[in-house]
């Protein structure tokens, strides 16, 4: 019987193939009629015509013969988990799913750890790609781009990604946008989407998405929906959209770190001043940036007065309790 991890064996990918560089692997372009056996014999993978990732010492090791199911599912997993929107990750997702059920078993644990946690954005960066690997592997299932969605606008609203609000936001909802293509009657897609649409400046859009997730909700939550939809109905809304001042914060975060503190204090200002947007997203990190701007300048009078406001915010807001017993010890 002819041994099908030893079939005539294929070589390197070519420069004309279609591939997506990925540091570490090697493309390998099988034979036709490639087969991969694995697990005594239970699982058998047809792989080409696409070109399969394979780890560079994997790839050295081949000596002629086909890759071994190990060496196949250590490249797809490194691959996706490097680039889950490459070339063929599709493809590369089904034989994952497929073939190798432990490393789904690892990158489920991982993604559910991941979201149990309060983590730093690189962390979230993490949590996005193996939810993509899942969405990949499931594409008919809402929950993967939900869950993608409800990350992303996680991360656009983390004080150390915030120059890339705007683009967060917006893969956010494209995610979401799928997610509810998928099943139209999720509460917390419809939600999620609207505080998205809301930061975005989509004003109508999240309006409409509130008044479908109206009837799902109990009575506060329903008061609260009411008064944010009365409040886009009467304009009562912030001068620019929130994402743009999200953007406006993160410049003058690096402008504090460059050294200009008269200007990252007028822009932090600026933002404070608009009451529709502190009534909305009560930030107490934007006063309290702002009283060390005032601190930077040598005005301790000024920083007290926007500690006392950060507090006010949030009580437990340790870096601001920190700072002013400092001035008024």
């Amino acid at each position: 019987m002819r041994d099908d991890n030893k079939l005539a064996a294929g070589g390197p990918a070519g420069a004309g193939a279609e591939t997506t560089p990925i540091a570490g692997i090697v493309y390998y372009a099988p034979p036709e009629g490639a087969l991969v056996s694995g697990l005594d014999g239970k699982v058998s993978l047809a792989i080409g015509p696409e070109p399969a990732p394979l780890l560079e010492a994997d790839y050295q090791a081949l000596q002629g013969d086909l890759p071994s199911y190990d060496a196949l599912g250590r490249g797809i997993y490194q691959a996706l988990r490097t680039d889950p929107g490459c070339l063929h990750c599709e493809r590369y997702a089904e034989l994952l799913k497929l073939g190798y059920p432990h490393y789904v078993s690892e990158l489920a644990s991982h993604a559910i750890m991941l979201g149990e946690k309060d983590v730093e954005v690189p962390y979230l960066d993490r949590r996005v790609k193996l939810l993509r690997i899942f969405a990949l592997m499931e594409p008919e299932d809402p929950h993967f781009p939900l869950e993608i969605g409800a990350t992303l606008l996680e991360k656009g609203c983390r004080f150390s990604a915030l120059h890339l609000s705007t683009q967060t936001l917006y893969q956010a909802e494209a995610y979401l946008d799928h997610a509810l293509q998928l099943s139209s009657d999720q509460p917390r897609a419809l939600s999620t989407l609207a505080e998205v649409c809301f930061l975005l400046g989509k004003y109508d859009k999240a309006a409409s998405l509130w008044r479908q997730l109206l009837p799902q909700v109990a009575a506060p939550a329903a008061a609260e929906l009411n008064a944010r939809l009365g409040k886009i109905e009467k304009g009562e809304l912030p001068r620019v959209p929130a994402v743009d001042y999200l953007e406006a914060i993160a410049g003058a975060l690096s402008l504090r770190d460059e050294g200009d503190y008269h200007e990252a204090a007028a822009i932090l200002a600026d933002v404070m001043a608009d009451g529709h947007f502190a009534d909305e997203f009560p930030l107490p990190e934007v006063p309290y940036l702002l009283a060390l701007c005032c601190l930077d300048m040598g005005g301790a009078g000024d920083a007290r007065s926007y500690l006392r406001q950060a507090l006010r915010i949030n009580p437990d807001f340790a870096e601001a309790k920190s700072a002013l017993e400092k001035l008024e010890g």
